[in-house]
């Protein structure tokens, strides 16, 4: 456990990266603090990388309130707004930069994953090494990595602390909606990056039923920490590309263990202003601002 990102109110959750508070008098939202925790490979390090937490944020709320208007999301209220619903109180000075309020939902146990390229673990841990991939999924041959598909293919797992992989036929025909809604915040995503010359090689969504059992994209949305973006024109088919997300840190927890055991790492102050800028480039691209203007 880590040291609440507010004092004041009660935590109900506590994720590798967020911090979720409950609001009192509003049973039906939540504070959902983006901190700057760094995991990979299931495992939260003890570094930290600089405004990463104002980094999701700002991304999360760019896309839910600028680009999908016209999807049920369950963000509620972000910005200094925040504070219209949270009791008088001490709170950290930048809370509202790294901070939103949300709807409660019932969530699916699901991650909705996508992918344009064939890169990260389908490569890595499956086709690079001739072997049937678990969401059976018919692929054609002669693919190497960074090769791109014909359509995004759904590689779907469940949310756990294995994030096994699951039958990707079986979870469309559990979750028609969720899925069609997933699919199409991440084809929309892409259209929308590849206008700012940058590229979405995959990506996860969390999705989850409101009061009025609508299915709700909820989570964080097209952030460094849940995609693979890319800068299109650096793009080479067979060669790994220079990543603008967490893959940065993933490919250095794995240079430092070199094998051996996992566990919680120290990087150099070098990786972690490395893997800030890249989550900096990737607001500016998108918003047009950078991220301390916005």
């Amino acid at each position: 456990m880590f040291k609440p990102a507010v004092q004041s109110l009660q935590c109900v959750h506590q994720g590798k990266v967020r911090d979720t508070f409950a609001i009192p008098f509003q049973p039906h939202l939540l504070l959902v603090v983006a901190t700057d925790r760094v995991s990979t490979h299931n495992i939260v390090h003890e570094s930290t990388i600089p405004l990463k937490g104002q980094a999701l944020t700002a991304l999360t709320v760019f896309w839910m309130e600028q680009q999908f208007k016209d999807i049920n999301t369950h963000l509620f209220v972000s910005g200094e707004a925040i504070y219209q619903y949270l009791p008088a109180g001490t709170y950290p000075p930048d809370l509202h930069h790294r901070a939103v309020i949300v709807e409660k939902l019932e969530m699916i146990p699901i991650e909705f994953i996508f992918r344009s390229r064939m890169a990260g673990s389908l490569w890595k841990d499956f086709y690079s090494k001739g072997l049937q991939n678990p969401y059976e999924i018919d692929l054609p041959t002669g693919l190497t990595l960074m090769s791109p598909f014909e359509e995004s293919i759904f590689t779907p797992t469940d949310k756990s602390d294995t994030d096994d992989p699951l039958k990707a036929e079986e979870i469309v025909l559990f979750y028609p909606e969720a899925y069609l809604l997933a699919r199409k915040v991440y084809e929309r995503g892409r259209a929308f990056a590849a206008t700012k010359g940058i590229e979405i090689i995959d990506g996860k969504f969390e999705m989850g039923f409101n009061r009025e059992g609508e299915v709700v994209l909820a989570d964080e949305c097209l952030t460094p920490d849940s995609c693979r973006f890319v800068r299109a024109d650096e793009i080479v088919v067979g060669k790994e590309p220079s990543w603008l997300d967490k893959q940065h840190v993933r490919e250095e927890a794995e240079r430092m263990w070199n094998g051996g055991k996992k566990a919680p790492l120290t990087f150099s102050e070098k990786v972690c202003a490395e893997t800030s800028a890249r989550y900096g480039e990737l607001v500016q691209a998108f918003t047009g601002f950078p991220l301390e203007v916005f």
